[in-house]
């Protein structure tokens, strides 16, 4: 009894110096306002040591609510009271078997800074008598050391409890096999853990430091264990690649200025295969997803005895979050090359890229999943060019569209009858519904008064208002979102004459629903 009195009174007064300090920081911590963490759940039992991890803005104190609950952090140990600095902390919540009770005990981790308390930490213990083991799939105790969760397939793990037992809570990103886990007494129960999706990011590890855990309780309340869980992130040597095209291995070619990409693929559209032909301005996107965004890009040039690492750096990479844009430098003569994407773990791992290639003098196939693109740079044809004076017509802000100028007279009853124009400066592109179109009318020295000198309609009539901005040469631009009232007709107009019109035409899925919009617009 006088053991269980002197230990009460050992937390009393620590409740005590917690206040002491708070009156003797409260004056150096005016300047700055306390910023407390979420409050976070441990669980365990009569002589378990949890890791606990949280942060603080400000001189702070921490102090538990129960004389079984204690803390650790360096030479400071079975402490009630831990106080320090600004910054990152970790320590030891360690359980001990003091006022064992038959029931569930819950104390509380209380955060002082700056005069003002938060409780940060739920610690529950279980009751007298209730334990849980959990193994890894080698039938290791991983209890303290916790889960690391799997990518793309279940890390395996077996839970031994003296009690019926059930896993009631799992973070967002944590798939539990089978959707649930239960289990009997003194039986050993199967079960797995994964990443899920589209919660945290693949490409990033989750540190046992950040808190998260998976809960396994007793069916009568008595008993909670709070088992870590961590990420490891996806493999190093892994790469996912999105492609701006269907087709990532048709060809591009390049112009000799770098300005123009251009790439004939082939696609289905409504089962039907079309060839499409592809334009983009300065760069071309792609979508990389590797472990923490690292990679190295490596570059073969094709020379008349065969592919050689290329060192000069005129194939660039701008971005950042894995969504990258590709460049490539200007030259004045002809040349091919191949560009892939490494994980920078993968590209240390070769110690040089010429071993990329195999015996026949071509790139390995083993390197087929880092393949970004081949292309080809050289002088544009005549045939490849567009007039130079037409408007130029993008999706997305970077993939050209042609634009062609209109010599059949189609759209005449349109832009004489609704936009007051009988020039024949009318050009055509064709766009899709839900494509985000800009389009700059490349009319010189071209400044608007206002919006009514960009006057358009849909098809079904319904008024046109564009988004207004500026390209990097200082050309006005004029975006819209394209809906299922298009074709749109846009005239463009200076001192309050029509001087040119874009039609954005629908691409009709087939020739006989090609020109319905010109009729409902008639009506």
């Amino acid at each position: 009894m006088k053991t269980l009195i002197s230990k009460y009174w050992l937390v009393l007064m620590a409740l005590v110096s917690v206040c002491m300090f708070t009156a003797c920081s409260s004056d150096d911590d005016d300047a700055v306002a306390p910023v407390f963490p979420q409050v976070q759940k441990l669980a365990g039992e009569a002589g378990d040591q949890l890791d606990f991890t949280f942060e603080a803005n400000t001189n702070w104190s921490l102090a538990s609510s129960a004389i079984w609950c204690k803390m650790e952090q360096g030479e400071n140990t079975d402490a009630f009271v831990l106080n320090g600095q600004a910054g990152k902390q970790t320590i030891k919540v360690k359980l001990t078997d003091d006022d064992a009770s038959k029931d569930l005990s819950v104390a509380q981790l209380v955060l002082t800074m700056g005069g003002q308390k938060a409780a940060i930490a739920e610690v529950n213990r279980s009751a007298a008598g209730y334990s849980v083991t959990v193994f890894d799939e080698e039938g290791n105790d991983i209890t303290e050391t916790g889960l690391v969760v799997g990518y793309n397939e279940y890390t395996k793990f077996s839970v031994q409890a003296n009690y019926r037992f059930a896993v009631t809570n799992t973070p967002d990103w944590v798939e539990l096999e089978g959707g649930f886990m239960v289990g009997r007494a003194n039986e050993n129960t199967q079960g797995g853990v994964m990443f899920k999706e589209g919660v945290k990011d693949v490409k990033y590890a989750i540190s046992a430091e950040e808190g998260y855990s998976i809960t396994i309780a007793s069916e009568d309340g008595k008993a909670v264990k709070t088992i870590p869980v961590r990420f490891n992130g996806m493999p190093t040597n892994t790469m996912d690649v999105t492609y701006p095209t269907s087709s990532p291995w048709a060809n591009w070619t390049v112009s000799l200025d770098g300005k123009t990409f251009s790439q004939t693929g082939s696609s289905s559209v409504a089962d039907d295969a079309q060839t499409n032909t592809f334009t983009f301005s300065n760069f071309v996107p792609f979508t990389l997803k590797t472990f923490g965004d690292d990679f190295t890009l490596v570059v073969f040039q094709k020379q008349s005895w065969g592919l050689e690492p290329v060192y000069e750096r005129f194939v660039t990479t701008t971005g950042e979050g894995g969504d990258i844009r590709i460049a490539v430098g200007a030259t004045t003569s002809e040349r091919e090359c191949y560009v892939y994407a490494l994980p920078t773990a993968e590209y240390e791992s070769l110690g040089n890229p010429e071993s990329m290639i195999d015996e026949d003098g071509n790139v390995s196939w083993l390197y087929n999943k880092y393949f970004l693109m081949h292309f080809i740079q050289k002088e544009e044809t005549k045939g490849d060019q567009p007039a130079a004076n037409a408007p130029v017509v993008t999706v997305g802000g970077y993939q050209k569209v042609d634009c062609v100028k209109e010599t059949t007279g189609m759209y005449n009853e349109i832009t004489s009858g609704y936009l007051g124009y009988e020039g024949d400066e009318v050009y055509v592109a064709t766009v899709a519904v839900g494509d985000y179109v800009t389009v700059m009318p490349n009319i010189a020295g071209y400044a608007p008064e206002d919006m009514s000198d960009i006057y358009g309609i849909s098809s079904s009539g319904t008024e046109l208002s564009p988004e207004v901005s500026m390209d990097e040469s200082g050309n006005y631009t004029f975006s819209y979102e394209i809906n299922n009232e298009a074709p749109y007709y846009i005239a463009f107009k200076q001192n309050g004459v029509v001087v040119r019109v874009v039609v954005l035409e629908r691409n009709w899925d087939s020739e006989s629903k090609q020109h319905h919009s010109i009729k409902r617009i008639r009506k």
